[in-house]
């Protein structure tokens, strides 16, 4: 990463086109499908796997754990001698499908999209799923307060997870342990257990996933905020 262009320099030092009062330019553990995460992470890689009429992609299973989350449209996956159909928002746990490590996918609509995600994670999960935030001049913050301008209803909260932010659509800033990062599609945020963060600027409307991996300490499920389930605890290396 240290040969990085200018624009993906600007990208992940905070740089970009948000308003400079924000927060201060920081390093950020932000990647993409063909750069390396952080070393604490349990997700070790993602693709995001775009599908048109007619296409059948392969793949093996490179980790110890694969999920599949479909994120436009429907596809049907074959793995374990079977298939099975996913729709927008739904996802299957290859690993737990018996068989070959191949896994093939092909589209069941005109348009349909898949993110991948590998790695090495505990059997008591968070959440998995897709979310979507715009700016609104009337949004409030319901979690803990915040000394940075917000635009969005994304409030600011903590897991006892840690957790993946990857965008598929749009522009944004997302702050996490204080420091902020602008991201856009393609774009992926490591999050460790503990830290606040929140989405506070969508200048461009986003589409993104999350996955929050093994879940640790109270093993508290949902967002966790100072003021109602007491004060964060994060491990200061998994930023």
């Amino acid at each position: 990463m240290n040969d990085i262009s200018e624009e993906q320099g600007s990208r992940r030092t905070g740089r970009g086109n948000r308003p400079a009062e924000v927060i201060a330019e920081v390093a950020m553990p932000v990647y993409r499908h063909d750069e390396a995460p952080p070393p604490w992470c349990e997700l070790k890689a993602f693709e995001i796997i775009d599908l048109k009429p007619g296409d059948a992609v392969s793949r093996g299973q490179g980790h110890a754990k694969t999920r599949v989350l479909c994120t436009t449209g429907t596809t049907q996956l074959f793995a374990g001698g079977g298939s099975l159909v996913l729709k927008e928002g739904q996802f299957a746990d290859l690993h737990l499908i018996g068989g070959d490590k191949v896994w093939q996918a092909r589209p069941g609509s005109p348009i349909a999209q898949l993110v991948v995600l590998s790695g090495s994670w505990g059997e008591d999960l968070g959440g998995c799923g897709m979310f979507r935030v715009t700016e609104d001049p009337t949004a409030t913050n319901a979690g803990d307060a915040v000394a940075y301008p917000k635009r969005t209803r994304i409030d600011s909260h903590y897991h006892d997870c840690d957790e993946y932010w990857i965008v598929l659509e749009g522009r944004a800033t997302v702050v996490v342990g204080g420091q902020a990062m602008d991201m856009s599609a393609g774009d992926c945020v490591s999050i460790g257990m503990g830290h606040h963060h929140d989405m506070p600027l969508a200048p461009d409307p986003i589409k993104a996933v999350f996955f929050e991996t093994t879940l640790q300490r109270d093993k508290r499920i949902g967002h966790l905020w100072n003021h109602t389930h007491g004060i964060a605890q994060p491990h200061p290396e998994r930023i």
